[in-house]
């Protein structure tokens, strides 16, 4: 459960944020080939574990990039 206490307000330029706001072109590919071959279950343990990462990392960058736009249109 989160609570208002729980929160974490970061500053960061805002051109360092369209930077952050997805994973670059090797990182989105490697992600790719791991969902692929976790499809297949062939992923050991430290494999599973960079995807999960990788997942959380391009959810972090659409909640920043959501962010953007919603903070861009008012």
């Amino acid at each position: 459960m989160t609570r208002a206490a729980d929160a974490v307000t970061i500053s960061v330029p805002r051109t360092t944020l369209s930077a952050i706001a997805q994973l670059s072109a090797e990182l989105t590919d490697r992600m790719h080939a791991l969902l692929e071959r976790n499809t297949d279950g062939q992923l050991n343990a430290t494999e599973k574990a960079e995807l999960e990462m990788l997942v959380q990392m391009a959810e972090f960058g659409q909640i920043v990039s959501l962010a953007l736009k919603a903070r861009a249109r008012s």
